[in-house]
């Protein structure tokens, strides 16, 4: 019995990280986000290609409208302020190639926290 609740477990582990591997081929861009005060400033990278510097940058609101969309600057970087009335923030990030990124900020993650990088929190 011990034999066939292993073989169980064992085939959900593998569907799940089946699962990551799919959300990781459709989403490869890793999106970083720091919130200071009540700006959010993004920044973008690839395990293959390092730091992002050519990226469009699309945020839509919890009641899915687009808040912002606009190229990373020079740097590679884009700061936008977070609205007032949010509670849910997606930021999607494509870049050159059609890579993309993504991030879901929700509650905490909208309002300051001494500038706490989200990737490192």
């Amino acid at each position: 019995m011990n034999r066939y609740l292993l073989m169980a477990i064992a085939a959900l582990l593998l569907a799940g990280c089946a699962q990551i591997a799919e959300q990781n081929k459709a989403f490869p861009l890793t999106v970083n986000t720091q919130l200071v005060g009540n700006r959010i400033s993004v920044t973008v990278n690839s395990g293959e290609k390092g730091i992002i510097k050519v990226a469009q940058v699309r945020v839509i609101d919890d009641i899915r409208r687009v808040v912002v969309d606009k190229p990373l600057d020079g740097r590679g970087q884009l700061t936008f302020r977070v609205p007032s009335l949010a509670t849910q923030l997606e930021i999607i990030v494509t870049d050159a190639d059609g890579d993309k990124g993504k991030a879901i900020l929700m509650g905490d993650d909208l309002r300051e926290n001494e500038g706490c990088n989200r990737v490192i929190c």
